[in-house]
């Protein structure tokens, strides 16, 4: 265990085995998730304070957001999404034309 890091060997499609890779504790990952749910924008300072205090460095926080707002990000567009196809299935045919 690396600063709080598990290691897992990754198998490539050959089967050989790549570079370790190094997966979050349960208690980082909901530190983490708590942090997103109360604002999904991280400044600077929020940063440095969470690598801290979870004995990551700034970066591994800084990517672990993007990838969680993306994530975020997508299930907003399709939840929109199905919304405006439910709301435009609903409409009369004749107001598509007007």
């Amino acid at each position: 265990m690396l600063d709080g890091l598990d290691e897992e060997d990754s198998i490539e499609e050959g089967g050989q085995a790549t570079e370790n890779k190094r997966r979050l504790s349960m208690h980082q990952v909901k530190a983490l998730e708590k942090n997103f749910d109360v604002g999904n924008k991280l400044e600077p300072e929020k940063k440095v304070k969470l690598a801290e205090e979870l004995g990551l460095q700034p970066r591994q926080v800084a990517i672990w957001f993007q990838n969680r707002y993306a994530h975020w990000k997508t299930n907003v567009l399709e939840k929109d999404y199905a919304m405006l196809k439910a709301n435009r299935e609903k409409e009369p045919l004749w107001k598509s034309f007007s």
